[in-house]
C-alpha cells in the first residue's frame, strides 16, 4: 500500500508532446496518424481471416463475400478507434488535470477508448474479444507479479491447471447438454480432437445444425456424407469387420474402441503437426524459396512433433479412459469425463501453454457464471463485457508504455506492428519517475522533438539533466 501511495503521488508537468505522442507536436494529427495505421493493419488482418473463415464453410454466395467485405470494414474500424481515441483522451486528460498521474497518463484513456470501440464491433464478437484480451492482461499480471517477486513460478502449474480445467470443462459438457460445445474456436478445436461423440453440442448449436441439415448440405458435409457411403461399400475384409464388432453396446461411437482410440491419436497428432509446420512454413516463406533445404529440418522441428504429441496424447488418453470405465462399469456417464480429461491433459507437459490454459479458465468462468445466472445465484450484470474488455486492454496499453519488459512478446510484436512502432517513441526515460522502470527495454531510445513545441519546465529540468 505504501508504494501504491507513493506511485499515486507523483505527477509529471510535461505536456502531451514531450512524453506521449513524440512523433508529431499537434494532437489531433497524431492521433490521426496513429488511428490510420491501425485501422491500414486491421485491413490486412482481418479481412484474409473472414475470407478463409467463408471458404472453410463452404457456402459461398453474393451476400457472404458482401458480408466479408462489410465485417472487415467494422472490425478495422474497431482496432483504428484503439489508435485514434487513445491519444485524443490522453491529451484531453493532460488538458483537464494540467498534469499527468499514474492512472491518468494511459489506464483512464485507454479504458474510455476500449469501451466507446467495443461498440463499433459486432455483438457477436465482443464475447469472445473480452475473453482473449482478459487472458492476455491475466497472463501480463502474473509476469508483473513475478518480476515484482509477489508470486514465485510454479513449475508445469500450466499443465496441472489444464488438466483440471479440462476435466471440469468436459463434465459439464457431458452432463447439462445445453452448456455444450458451442460454435467458438476453441470448441471446434476440442470437437476435432475428441470427436462428435465425446465433444456434445448444446441444444442451441444443435438446433442450429438440424436447420442447416434441413436447408441443405454445404460442400463439406456432401464430402463427408459421400465419403461415408463409400466407407460402406467397401467395409468387406475380415480386419474391418472384426474392429467394429468389437465395442461395447453403451459405447457411443460406430467402430471398434481399437480404432476409435487409434482414431483419436492419429488425427489431432496430424493437426496438431500440419499446423504448426504450415504456420512455420508460411511465416519463413523468402527464406524457403531462396534455400529450399531448409524445409526438412523446419518439417523435423521438435516444436513442431510436441504440439503433435501433446494433441493427439489427449485425444486418445481421453477415449481410452472413457472406453475402459464404459467396458468396467457396463454404461455410460458424464463422470468419467473427469478421470479422463485430467490424464490426458498432463499431454500438455509435450507443449507447455499458459496461454492456452488461461483461456480455458475464462471460457470455464463463463460457462460457470452462465449456469449460475440461469439459476438465480448470480446477478445479470449489465455491461459487463464492455466493462471487462475495457478494464483489460486498458491494462495492456498502460504495461505497453509504463513496463513493457512485462509485456507478452507475442502481445508486444502486435501492438508494435500495429502502431508502425510507435506507441514505443513515448519518452520512456522521463516516465521512469513512475518507478516501473518503463526505459529498460529501451536504454538507449530517445524522442528527437522539436524543441520549438516543449514546455520551459521540460528544458530547464530533462534537456539539462541530459546536458550534464
Amino acid at each position: 500500500m505504501a508504494v501504491l501511495s507513493k506511485i499515486a503521488g507523483i505527477s509529471l508537468p510535461y505536456n502531451c508532446y514531450e512524453i506521449g505522442h513524440t512523433w508529431h507536436p499537434d494532437c489531433n494529427t497524431a492521433a490521426l496518424t496513429l488511428g490510420a495505421s491501425a485501422f491500414q493493419e486491421g485491413l490486412k488482418i482481418y479481412f484474409p481471416l473472414y475470407l478463409i473463415t467463408l471458404f472453410l464453410r463452404g457456402k459461398l454466395s453474393l451476400n457472404a463475400c458482401l458480408n466479408v467485405l462489410t465485417n472487415t470494414f467494422t472490425s478495422s474500424a474497431f482496432l483504428g478507434f484503439h489508435g485514434l481515441g487513445v491519444f485524443l483522451f490522453h491529451c484531453l486528460l493532460r488538458r483537464l488535470f494540467g498534469r499527468y498521474y499514474f492512472l491518468s497518463y494511459f489506464y483512464i484513456p485507454s479504458f474510455i477508448t476500449s469501451f466507446l470501440a467495443l461498440m463499433i464491433e459486432r455483438k457477436n464478437r465482443r464475447l469472445p474479444l473480452a475473453i482473449y484480451v482478459t487472458n492476455v492482461a491475466t497472463e501480463t499480471i502474473l509476469r508483473m507479479a513475478t518480476t515484482r517477486g509477489i508470486v514465485k513460478p510454479v513449475p508445469n502449474a500450466e499443465v496441472y491447471l489444464f488438466s483440471v480445467l479440462m476435466a471440469i470443462n468436459m463434465y459439464i459438457t457431458n452432463f447439462h447438454r445445453k452448456y455444450g460445445y458451442s460454435e467458438d474456436v476453441v470448441s471446434s478445436i476440442f470437437k476435432f480432437i475428441l470427436g462428435d461423440n465425446e465433444a456434445r453440442k448444446n441444444a442451441k448449436s444443435q438446433q442450429k445444425e438440424n436447420l442447416s441439415r434441413c436447408s441443405g448440405y454445404s460442400l463439406l458435409e456432401k464430402a463427408v456424407s459421400c465419403g461415408m457411403r463409400l466407407r460402406e461399400e467397401v467395409e468387406t475384409s475380415f480386419l474391418q469387420r472384426m474392429w467394429s464388432t468389437i465395442r461395447h453396446s453403451s459405447c457411443p461411437h460406430e467402430y471398434s474402441c481399437f480404432f476409435y482410440c487409434l482414431q483419436g491419436f492419429l488425427r489431432p497428432f496430424l493437426m496438431g503437426y500440419v499446423a504448426l509446420s504450415a504456420s512455420r512454413c508460411i511465416s519463413l516463406g523468402r527464406k524457403l524459396i531462396s534455400d529450399p533445404s531448409l524445409l526438412f529440418s523446419l518439417l523435423s522441428e521438435k516444436r513442431n512433433l510436441s504440439l503433435g504429441l501433446f494433441l493427439g496424447g489427449f485425444g486418445a488418453t481421453f477415449r481410452i479412459i472413457n472406453c475402459l470405465l464404459r467396458w468396467y462399469f457396463a454404461k455410460d456417464r458424464a463422470s468419467y469425463a473427469i478421470p479422463a480429461a485430467l490424464l490426458g491433459g498432463l499431454f500438455m507437459k509435450f507443449y507447455p501453454s499458459s496461454t492456452m490454459s488461461l483461456y480455458l479458465m475464462w471460457k470455464t468462468l463463463e460457462k460457470g457464471y452462465l449456469m449460475g445466472m440461469e439459476k438465480g445465484t448470480l446477478p445479470h450484470i449489465k455491461c459487463f463485457t464492455p466493462l471487462l474488455y475495457s478494464a483489460s486492454t486498458a491494462l495492456l496499453f498502460h504495461v505497453a508504455v509504463l513496463e513493457a519488459h512485462n509485456l507478452k512478446p507475442a502481445y508486444f510484436k502486435f501492438l508494435t506492428r500495429v502502431t508502425d512502432n510507435r506507441l514505443f517513441t513515448v519518452n520512456h526515460h522521463v516516465l521512469d519517475m513512475f518507478g516501473t522502470q518503463s526505459s529498460k527495454l529501451f536504454p538507449d531510445s530517445w524522442p528527437e522533438l522539436d524543441h520549438r513545441y516543449t514546455s520551459r519546465i521540460f528544458q530547464e529540468c530533462v534537456l539539462l539533466w541530459l546536458i550534464h
